[in-house]
């Protein structure tokens, strides 16, 4: 099993096209992509399985 390492903000933004300031107000109401974050210490971080999952989650939602 190959792990991948954990997603941080910028690679999140990157990825998802979405604004820091987006995803931060999506952590604070546990809602979208900021609803999989989890700290680790001080730092927010992704599990990108979680990602991956939500995305799918997302495109099944827009063909409904």
């Amino acid at each position: 099993m190959s792990r991948r390492p954990l997603a941080r903000l910028p690679e999140v933004v990157e990825f998802t096209g979405l604004p820091p300031k987006t995803i931060y107000d999506q952590v604070h109401r546990k809602t979208g992509v900021g609803a999989l974050a989890f700290k680790v210490g001080r730092h927010l971080r992704w599990d990108w399985n979680d990602i991956d999952a939500w995305i799918a989650r997302q495109k099944r939602g827009q063909a409904a």
